[in-house]
């Protein structure tokens, strides 16, 4: 065995050209390479790759690392052949021979520390792109234990998890490394959130749904954003009742409603008009001044509005009065939320948020509907602080994921 201080590939005057794309570079510096013993049969393959590799000839240099790897029985000889071939790819723009190099030095342990990200990263890729998406998890997460690596690594590894059917720590890998960029103060794209919250739907997987939309909400806080995570989780989570009419209760006011169905203007006036028709036919006018509703041919528009419209001027005597009616002997919970469901429909917010406030101390009171409303109500009458303590008080079901909602609202409200 004939003993030579080696660096990868430069000392084989190899050129180590840098890869793109899916093809990191990897290149040793001579001060850090390692001590290589290698035989003479692998050191007469390789003067010939040599030559050829320097003349283009790559189908030649090609033949002799094929009878070098044969002849290879050592680790340093199966790392320098890996590491040749590597080299072969990368000059020949041969992804194939790029992946093959890589795959036959990471199964030494020849591969230097400060190289293994790249090389571990690189492996992923070719994995990836062959769709062995356990193979691509595998290495992409070799890669990052074993240093920095780029931010697409992170990307690539939810996403093989999430094709070999790992959506859950598929979101997860996403959520680590959008908190670990955001602790860093560097930005994520907003594809990543929003490959995370598609993950999370396709799976119904409700609570990782909310967690990683709330987050892309308070990164990017655009109406587009908006629309998607609320009605999504709106289809997610099939609510009705109450539950439904403060989903879109939330939608209407980060102004996304414009960019929703006809439908969502409809279940929204079908849900208040019968107690709050002001509020029913504020929605519907919204809908047509949005070219979402049109009353000649929308049976239910066209209706509504007729029911609704000639009981407003009635309701809106009956706001003027409503602290007074709650505050009565009679007032019940039901009678007091009812007055504070009809102020906020008039945009009364203020006064819905205390009549909300006191519906919350009659017998038989929902304190998570009472806390909820409160607080949605306190922030669009511009005391964002106290709505959010409301909103924190909010503990379970549909009504907590609207609070979270709620509350990045009042932090990041929504851009166009």
């Amino acid at each position: 065995m004939m003993k030579s201080r080696i660096a990868l590939a430069i000392a084989l005057g190899v050129s180590a050209a840098a890869l793109t794309a899916v093809n990191p570079a990897v290149a040793a510096k001579k001060e850090k390479a390692p001590t290589i013993q290698l035989s003479d049969a692998i050191r007469k393959e390789l003067g010939p790759a040599q030559e050829a590799m320097k003349a283009n000839d790559f189908a030649k240099a090609q033949g002799h690392v094929d009878a070098a790897r044969a002849a290879a029985t050592t680790e340093d000889e199966k790392f320098i052949v890996g590491q040749i071939q590597l080299n072969i790819g990368i000059m020949a723009q041969d992804n194939a021979k790029v992946c093959l190099g890589v795959d036959e030095m990471l199964a030494t342990s020849k591969t230097s520390a400060e190289d293994k990200p790249k090389l571990a990263s690189q492996q992923g890729h070719c994995a990836y792109e062959a769709k062995n998406y356990p193979k691509a998890e595998q290495a992409y997460a070799a890669a990052i234990a074993s240093g920095p690596v780029a931010q697409d690594v992170y990307a690539r590894l939810a996403d093989a998890q999430f094709r070999d059917g790992k959506t859950v720590e598929a979101v997860a890998t996403l959520q680590k490394v959008i908190a670990d960029e955001a602790a860093a103060g560097k930005s994520v794209p907003s594809d990543w959130y929003a490959r995370g919250a598609d993950m999370a739907s396709r799976a119904k997987a409700a609570p990782q749904f909310v967690d990683i939309s709330s987050a892309w909400l308070a990164a990017y806080p655009v109406k587009q954003n908006w629309h998607d995570s609320v009605m999504i989780y709106r289809q997610m989570s099939n609510p009705s009742g109450d539950a439904d009419l403060d989903l879109l209760r939330l939608l209407r006011a980060s102004g996304a409603m414009p960019l929703a169905a006809a439908s969502a203007y409809t279940d929204y006036a079908i849900a208040v008009y019968l107690k709050y028709p002001n509020e029913a036919v504020t929605v519907l006018k919204e809908g047509i001044a949005a070219g979402k509703l049109n009353p000649t041919s929308s049976q239910n528009t066209r209706e509504i509005l007729a029911i609704s419209e000639p009981k407003i001027a009635a309701d809106r005597t009956a706001v003027k009065g409503a602290v007074a009616a709650s505050q009565g002997a009679k007032a019940t919970y039901q009678s007091v939320l009812s007055n504070a469901d009809l102020s906020y429909g008039f945009g009364e917010y203020k006064q819905a948020a205390d009549l909300y406030a006191l519906a919350a101390t009659k017998p038989g009171a929902n304190a998570d509907i009472v806390n909820l409303r409160a607080g949605a109500s306190l922030i669009q009458s511009g005391d964002k602080e106290g709505g959010k303590a409301a909103l924190a008080k909010v503990q379970g079901g549909t009504q907590k994921v609207v609070a979270r909602y709620w509350t990045v609202l009042a932090d990041h409200p929504a851009a166009s």
